[in-house]
């Protein structure tokens, strides 16, 4: 499968997957973070907006729904502006989901749901990474490349921007 950029306008980049229009990516402020056309064995199956500005979501993979139960894709990756979800929201939920607090791609990140949930908080983005275990995630977060080719896999990503920790950052 191919993505390209097929043009921008003030708020966004059209990002083709398979030459089918897919969606819209942020064009302004810090690239998206995705882990390009195949992760895991698993292909780019959708790319996703409507949680707002700034969100975009990456899908990969696809599941069988049985009966009146949905299902979730094997790996989503999603990015969300630090302004809206951001690491310091699991010191203020109480009682809230357990938070193992750790360091993956050089910045900081929080393990949820026994690992298979990864945040991680890079430049005025949160990305998180869902995935069917650990493991999985984590080969996920290895594989994060910008969208526009400025961060390739297996560097450190952005540090954190101010107030983007702590939700302060400018929306």
């Amino acid at each position: 499968m191919t993505w390209s950029f097929v043009g921008t306008c003030a708020s966004a980049a059209l990002l083709l997957v398979g030459g089918v229009s897919a969606g819209r990516v942020p064009a302004q402020g810090p690239p998206a973070l995705f882990a390009g056309d195949n992760v895991d064995g698993l292909p780019l199956t959708a790319v996703l907006r409507g949680g707002g500005p700034g969100y975009v979501s990456f899908v990969y993979g696809d599941c069988e729904a049985s009966d009146d139960v949905g299902c979730a894709p094997p790996v989503e990756v999603q990015v969300w502006p630090a302004c809206r979800r951001y690491l310091g929201l699991y010191e203020r939920r109480s009682p809230g989901p357990p938070v193992e607090h750790g360091v993956v791609r050089g910045v900081p990140a929080a393990f949820l749901d026994d690992g298979t949930r990864i945040e991680l908080q890079t430049a005025m983005t949160t990305v998180v990474v869902f995935a069917g275990s650990r493991s999985r995630a984590l080969r996920v977060a290895a594989a994060l490349r910008a969208v526009d080719g400025s961060t390739p896999p297996g560097v450190a990503l952005p540090a954190p921007g101010q107030g983007a920790l702590a939700g302060s950052a400018p929306c």
